[in-house]
């Protein structure tokens, strides 16, 4: 008899453990907050320099001006193992016609709560072609957690309000390039929000 009340009561928690472990998932995941503070553009941002030695002759980088475009957030609600921030850009167009929008997702992983910050970089090369600075750009940032928008600003000092929720489909992809992809990888390697390879 005192064994198989020994064995219901088991068998009791063991149900109740695991029937309230996805009510505690959905909990933390109803938990988890983001608020993106700022998004910024910024032209006077140059390739570092630096001093190395190494057995080839490798040259130094020009100085050459990028653009940067920055999201500063804040999460709460405890670590977040994945999420997904969206940057976007769009150049000011004479007349009617819409400008393109470059836009580059980057993948961020193990984020605890607090503030936190990501860029994205447009090369020397395109800044220099099509004759740009951070006066000629609108900026949006778009962060995602589990494939649920969580947040999203924009500025709209040219283009009209909304323009980044209409420009979902009409994107450009790989101009805009992350953290790890730019020299300054190299002065900031221990730079605080990992990349998802």
């Amino acid at each position: 008899m005192k064994m198989k009340l020994k064995s219901s009561v088991m068998a009791g928690v063991v149900f109740a453990g695991l029937s309230a472990a996805p009510v505690f998932a959905a909990q933390s995941d109803q938990a988890i907050k983001v608020t993106i503070k700022d998004i910024r553009v910024e032209d006077s941002v140059y390739t570092p320099y630096y001093e190395v030695q190494t057995e080839q002759d490798h040259q130094q980088g020009a100085a050459a001006r990028w653009i940067r475009l920055g999201v500063y957030f804040t999460t709460e609600g405890g670590w977040i193992d994945e999420l997904d921030v969206t940057q976007m850009a769009t150049k000011k167009t004479d007349g009617d016609t819409p400008g393109v929008v470059l836009a580059e997702t980057v993948h961020y992983i193990n984020l605890e709560p607090g503030d936190h910050y990501v860029y994205v970089y447009l090369h020397p090369s395109y800044v220099k072609r099509y004759e740009i600075d951070e006066f000629d750009l609108d900026s949006a940032a778009v962060i995602s957690v589990g494939g649920k928008e969580m947040a999203r600003r924009e500025s709209a000092k040219h283009a009209e309000a909304g323009w980044s929720a209409r420009a979902d489909d009409g994107m450009e992809k790989g101009y805009l390039l992350n953290h790890a992809e730019t020299p300054f990888w190299f002065i900031n390697y221990d730079f605080k929000e990992i990349i998802r390879r």
